[in-house]
């Protein structure tokens, strides 16, 4: 055989074998970056051909707070995809790295991976993990003609009491053409049912939905489906809101266990299959923290709670409870908190405390950030918002961030007179 004819042998036994596993359709996952703690959203759309795959691909933060798209292109040769970003589309300012991807296919249970590392020119090297959002075969739970389509969720989804994602998550809520984001909470029951809460920076007040939803998990990761059908509450009779329905990738760290994705949904009332009932789509990203056992006094069948020895004294002075709703990293023990309304200024007023300690008193919330700076003596710490009063708009919600020198992580929290909000801030560890 000559040279010319094994080079012909060889292409073609590459194309066919590309062909013996399509990766055709829509990826999801996260890519993490060595020295960052916070992972980043992946999402692909890929064309294969033989044994070329082209598409595009979009990285963004997992808080939704950045993002920039990706012309993708590389080859599949049944078993490890070769893909480079070959050019930045959006946005154009920023530059973001551009990745050489390397992942290898593999199927468990019944989920469809890629996974592999990454490096790119001038930028620290990382680790991609990705899942096909549905594979032949699989049958997705939907209402026929959602708007919501492609979900990962099949008929099979785990429904039980000791799945990962039952109870609570908090975080928030943006809408594509509005420029202020929502507070949001999902309780998730083992029955397949739960409750979300939403409450608004702008008009509508705050309302409670029940919804439904499904869960496909393969290890510490897995697709979160769920379909808002019925509105329990509402505080403003006359708004209109969005019934939500959208596919939420899950995924368990040391210190939190979160859900992050896009939405679609149509206003309340209407016809989901007629287009012009549809809302403007968005992103939601709520979180469950982590409580270890020395960090809590949970007794067994009990929900974990903050050991008293960090809350007791707020807890004793205020008679409240505190409500843990996310956790932060810092690298620094010297932190900048600033505190802000990131909406419609309702006359909220607040005191912030440190691990019961008051470090902002009576401070009546605006759009401009109010700052102080403090020093953390524990390993673990709360930083507890404290509501005076509810304002106009109940309950008492606030943009609040968190900037050790290295990174500005921005959340969103919530307390109302009873109950008050607040976020474990943990020193960074390499294990």
């Amino acid at each position: 055989m000559n040279k010319t004819l094994l080079s012909i042998y060889c292409c073609l036994f590459l194309a066919q074998l590309g062909q013996t596993q399509s990766l055709t359709g829509e990826w999801s996952g996260t890519v993490t970056q060595t020295g960052k703690t916070s992972s980043f959203l992946y999402a692909i759309s890929l064309e294969q051909d033989g044994s070329k795959v082209l598409g595009t691909a979009t990285s963004s933060n997992a808080d939704g707070s950045g993002a920039a798209k990706f012309e993708v292109g590389g080859t599949f040769d049944g078993k490890l995809l070769v893909l480079q970003e070959v050019k930045q589309l959006e946005p154009e300012n920023a530059k973001w790295c551009l990745k050489h991807i390397r992942l290898q296919y593999a199927e468990k249970q019944g989920v469809a991976t890629l996974e592999g590392n990454w490096e790119a020119e001038g930028c620290k090297p990382g680790v991609m993990k990705l899942a096909v959002r549905q594979l032949a075969g699989l049958v997705p739970i939907y209402r026929e003609g959602s708007p919501v389509q492609g979900s990962p969720v099949t008929q099979s989804a785990i429904r039980n009491p000791q799945s990962a994602i039952e109870g609570r998550f908090s975080g928030h809520l943006s809408q594509s053409d509005r420029d202020y984001g929502f507070y949001f909470e999902m309780d998730f029951k083992a029955d397949g049912t739960g409750t979300s809460q939403i409450v608004s920076d702008g008009e509508g007040g705050n309302a409670t939905h029940q919804f439904i939803w499904t869960f496909d998990q393969y290890g510490k990761e897995g697709w979160v489906y769920f379909d808002e059908r019925e509105i329990l509450q509402e505080s403003v009779p006359s708004w209109r809101w969005c019934m939500k329905i959208g596919n939420l990738k899950f995924k368990e760290e040391k210190n939190r266990r979160f859900l992050s994705g896009e939405w679609k949904g149509y206003i309340e009332g209407t016809d989901f299959k007629v287009a012009a009932n549809q809302c403007a789509p968005g992103k939601i990203y709520v979180e469950q923290p982590i409580l270890f056992q020395n960090e809590t006094t949970a007794k067994p069948g009990e929900p974990a709670k903050p050991d008293p020895v960090e809350i007791k004294p707020y807890e004793t002075k205020t008679n409240r409870e505190v409500d843990v709703e996310r956790v932060l990293e810092v690298r620094s023990k010297t932190i900048r908190i600033r505190v802000w309304d990131n909406g419609t200024v309702d006359g909220d007023v607040l005191s912030l405390f440190l691990n019961g300690e008051q470090i902002v008193k009576n401070y009546r919330v605006t759009r401009q950030k109010h700052e102080t700076i403090v020093k953390l003596d524990k390993p673990t710490n709360f930083i507890i918002l404290h509501a005076l009063n509810l304002g106009s708009i109940s309950p008492n919600t606030v943009a609040v961030s968190v900037d050790d020198g290295f990174e500005e992580q921005v959340v969103i929290i919530s307390s109302n007179l009873d109950k008050s909000g607040a976020i474990m801030i943990k020193e960074f560890t390499v294990k």
